[in-house]
């Protein structure tokens, strides 16, 4: 790292510092106000009696907070960004992450390392205890009992999922089932589907997972369906239109900010910031599965 850029690192991490403890602070003097409660899909989230310290406006200025220090893209100072102003509810804030590889470039290594958040990593590559990143092969039937063998609380602070091809269903499973809810979910989406295209890929159709073409995932807006069906809204895509960034829909409500979000058709990103090449898929049996969640 060139020391101009490890200058900006730092500076970067005392200002998230500073910020991170106003809001911890503020969040532990209202613990005694904390409501949790997973009884229905409706009602997943923590309420507190008092959120005058979050920024009316933070929704607006997420795309200027983008920083990559660990993560693939900018996700790093998207999500500092993010939680800075809704806080978190477990101590130490708690996250799941899978697809991780070996846990050098994911969306959860500077909140682990600098922050002092603990969590559960999965990935079909290796496994590494110290940091709890264990080698499981990830599918739609068996995700919520990996979560519960490696103890998940019922509610998390963050999901972070990138699977690279079935992502879409293996959080719907995490859904359907509704014993274990994340306030904040980042997913990997295909940027490749136009906006107005309600489209997954069939996970069911044979073994085959992601062949390097644009057969993979789901669009934006199947996966903004699929969120809004259990309590969340879509309220970013960072610039390289890698990630989709989820709150829950009950916090925006609390907060009174809901109506801040902008529309799927002002998020959607139709060219990445850095350019990349696709290869197309030249086997035509390969299936979409369309509007699986409707939206409403």
């Amino acid at each position: 790292m060139d020391s101009n850029l490890q200058n900006t690192v730092i500076v970067f991490l005392i200002i998230f510092d500073v910020l991170w403890f106003y809001s911890s602070t503020l969040s532990c003097e209202q613990s005694n106000k904390l409501i949790v409660s997973t009884k229905n899909l409706k009602n997943t989230t923590s309420t507190l009696e008092d959120v005058s310290y979050n920024h009316s406006n933070w929704l607006e200025q997420i795309k200027q907070h983008e920083l990559r220090i660990y993560s693939q893209n900018g996700e790093d100072g998207v999500l500092l960004w993010i939680f800075t102003n809704i806080g978190t509810i477990n101590k130490p804030p708690r996250f799941v992450e899978f697809g991780t590889e070996k846990g050098l470039e994911c969306n959860t290594r500077f909140l682990r390392q600098q922050l002092g958040w603990q969590g559960l990593m999965m990935d079909g590559t290796g496994d590494n205890p110290e940091i709890n990143l264990h080698k499981e092969n990830i599918t739609i039937k068996n995700i919520n009992d990996l979560l519960a063998k490696y103890q998940t609380p019922s509610l998390i602070d963050l999901l972070s999922i990138d699977i690279d091809f079935d992502d879409y269903f293996v959080w719907k499973s995490i859904l359907q089932a509704n014993r274990f809810h994340a306030r904040v979910v980042v997913i990997e989406y295909n940027y490749e589907i136009p906006v107005n295209e309600n489209r997954v890929v069939d996970p069911y159709q044979d073994s085959r997972r992601w062949t390097k073409t644009i057969h993979y995932g789901a669009s934006m807006l199947a996966m903004a369906a699929l969120g809004r069906a259990y309590n969340y809204t879509l309220i970013y895509v960072e610039k390289n239109a890698v990630n989709l960034f989820f709150i829950q829909t009950s916090i925006l409500i609390e907060r009174n900010i809901l109506h801040k979000v902008p529309s799927i058709k002002e998020l959607y990103i139709s060219e990445p910031y850095t350019p990349r090449k696709s290869n197309p898929e030249l086997d035509k049996t390969r299936r979409w599965i369309w509007n699986d969640t409707i939206w409403i």
